[in-house]
Order: structure tokens, then sequence, then C-alpha cells
């Protein structure tokens, strides 16, 4: 799968809310630097995550395992 297809992926599962954000980053009106659009990133405000969300977060970072794909991520999500 090629750089441009993943991103794709990643982007079509955004809500809509951070898909508006991506764009206010990557399509500015004026080109920005490297540095500015990472300061971006930075000042961006945290998702709010519910707690059976961040447990399953936690649960899948002490979980020791192979990594796996996107596609089979989403697979065993059912998405």
């Amino acid at each position: 799968m090629s750089d441009v297809d993943r991103l794709h992926e990643i982007i079509d599962a955004l809500p809509q809310q951070q898909v508006q954000a991506l764009l206010a980053l990557l399509a500015p009106l004026q080109p920005i630097s490297d540095e500015e659009f990472a300061r971006h990133l930075t000042e961006a405000p945290e998702e709010a995550v519910d707690e059976a969300t961040m447990a399953r977060i936690l649960a899948a970072e002490a979980e020791e395992g192979a990594n796996i794909s996107h596609g089979e991520m989403k697979q065993r999500l059912g998405l």
C-alpha cells in the first residue's frame, strides 16, 4: 500500500471536525513552514476521550504482541 493510499484510509476514518482541522493546516491561503505546521499541531486541542475508550487505549498499550496493519485493525473492529 502506498503512503498516499494509507493517508486516504486515515483521513476517511476521521470525524468531520478533525477533517476540517486538517484542511485548515494543509490548505492555508499562504504556504507555511514545517516549523509553523508543527506548532499548529502542538497547539491543537486534545480530543475528549471517555473512560471506556481510555480503558481500551491503556489495555492496548499494555498488550504485547505483533504489530498489525490499519486495515486489519479496522477489520477486527468491524469498521
